[in-house]
C-alpha cells in the first residue's frame, strides 16, 4: 500500500481509497521528532514528547468508510496557574465515519443540518490517517492544565486590609475605599 505525505500538514500519511483492499488497511502511525515539534507549535503547547497510534481503515456499506484506532501521547503544557511544565499522558480509543456528500444543507433557511452519527465529510478520492491522529490529539489535550497541587491562592498576593478573602468583591470594594478616600 502506498503512502502519500501532504508537506503542508504537521503528520500526513494520505491513502488513496480507490487503492485499499477489500479487507481494509491498518497503519501504525510513530511521530519523528520534526513532525512532533510542528504538532506542538499548532496546538500551541511546550512538547508532544512521544506520539504513535494504531489506525484501521476499511470500507462499510453505502460508500462510508470507517477509521478506527488507539492514540497513545505524551505532551507537555504549561501550568494555567504557575505556568510551569505539566506532562500529560493521552491514551484513547478513536472511531470516525467518513462518506462523500455527508453534509447536508436545509434548502429552505440554506443552513448545514448537523446529525451527531452523520459521518464527516469526505473530500477527494483519499483520507489522511496521519491528519485524523493528529485532530484527536488536538481534542484529547487537556486545556486548562494544572500541576498536582497548584491552587490560585498560591501565586495571588495577600490582600491587605481585605474585609473578607472569601469574597469575590473583597479587591473592587477596597478599590471603592480608595475613591472615596481620595475625594
Amino acid at each position: 500500500m502506498h503512502i502519500d505525505r501532504d508537506p503542508d500538514l504537521e503528520l500526513s500519511r494520505r491513502l488513496r481509497l480507490d487503492r485499499v483492499p477489500p479487507s481494509g488497511v491498518s497503519l501504525d502511525i510513530e511521530a519523528s521528532a520534526s513532525e512532533r515539534e510542528a504538532l506542538a507549535r499548532r496546538f500551541g503547547i511546550i512538547a508532544v514528547s512521544e506520539l504513535e497510534a494504531s489506525v484501521a481503515l476499511h470500507a462499510e456499506p453505502a460508500g462510508t468508510w470507517r477509521v478506527d484506532g488507539r492514540l497513545h501521547a505524551t505532551v507537555v503544557q504549561a501550568c494555567g496557574v504557575t505556568l510551569e511544565p505539566v506532562e500529560q499522558r493521552i491514551d484513547e480509543p478513536f472511531d470516525l465515519r467518513f462518506a462523500a456528500g455527508a453534509e447536508e444543507v436545509d434548502r429552505v433557511t440554506g443552513e448545514l443540518v448537523v446529525d451527531a452519527d452523520a459521518p464527516e465529510p469526505l473530500a477527494g478520492d483519499s483520507l489522511d490517517l496521519g491528519e485524523i491522529v493528529a485532530d484527536q490529539l488536538g481534542l484529547a489535550i487537556d486545556p486548562f492544565p494544572r500541576k498536582p497541587g497548584a491552587s490560585l491562592a498560591d501565586i495571588l498576593p495577600a490582600s491587605a486590609g481585605a474585609t473578607d478573602r472569601s469574597s469575590p468583591f473583597a479587591a473592587l470594594e477596597q478599590l471603592k475605599r480608595g475613591k472615596k478616600n481620595k475625594n
